[in-house]
């Protein structure tokens, strides 16, 4: 059977759970899952169409039933779920329906709400990669990968297997107009935004996000963009580690 999650340290510690962004998968977060397995049990899980799961389709039945299995047969207890970009997305809406099963969330680059003109520039990118070959959408990664990325990052991303019909799938997300600001102001456990400084995007409804989750508090990491938990590996660690000590002392 293929294995779509992987663990790291003593299932008797507090457990983290940690969802990747689009085009990326499990193996990304490797390097943070060291650094905090001597105090935490990490699990790191692949998301449809990502990875171990490149042919499972993207929705949000697969999603629930991804993330419920890691929680209910990985976890000895609810999670602190980490969530970056689209995976930061997953994060709020599956909490905000199952609250009981996590303990909190640490939600990285995901503070905008899809509505209005935000969604037009995503859904462009997408039409565009499903018209280019394979090929050219390949050599694409794989500049832009090299441009903003650490090389030792990039190489892993290139190695991970990825379905490219997960760009129409989470278009039409974003074309659903949800406003997840309003989804994760249902949400009462521990929550913490995690910014780059210059992430400009994904930064723009950050006060509607913190005024609508009144508990929530934010970190900003600095001299960094978008890529900020894969560029600052030990600093954003650090950040999900003193946050879960917090919420699991």
């Amino acid at each position: 059977m293929t294995r779509t999650f992987t663990e790291y340290g003593d299932r008797r510690n507090p457990a983290i759970l940690f969802l990747h962004g689009i085009r990326l998968g499990r193996d990304i977060w490797a390097p943070h899952a060291r650094m905090l397995a001597p105090r935490f049990h990490v699990v790191t899980v692949d998301l449809p169409g990502h990875g171990a799961l490149e042919h499972m389709h993207f929705s949000e039945s697969t999603l629930n039933n991804i993330i419920s299995n890691a929680i209910e047969n990985v976890c000895a207890s609810p999670p602190l779920v980490v969530g970056y970009s689209l995976g930061g997305y997953v994060a709020m809406e599956y909490s905000s329906r199952h609250p009981e099963h996590t303990a909190g969330l640490v939600l990285a680059g995901c503070a905008m709400d899809y509505e209005g003109w935000r969604r037009f520039p995503y859904e462009m990118s997408v039409r565009l990669s499903e018209m280019v070959p394979r090929a050219w959408l390949d050599a694409f990664f794989h500049v832009s990968l090299r441009m903003t990325l650490p090389k030792a990052v990039a190489q892993v991303v290139e190695q991970i297997p990825f379905n490219r019909d997960v760009f129409r799938r989470t278009a039409s997300i974003a074309r659903s107009n949800k406003r997840f600001s309003e989804i994760l102001g249902t949400y009462r456990k521990p929550v913490l935004f995690v910014q780059g400084e210059y992430d400009v995007l994904f930064r723009m409804d950050e006060k509607r996000f913190l005024s609508m989750v009144p508990q929530a508090q934010l970190e900003v990491v600095h001299g960094t963009d978008h890529t900020a938990p894969l560029r600052k590996v030990k600093e954003f660690s650090n950040i999900v580690a003193d946050f879960a000590e917090r919420i699991f002392s």
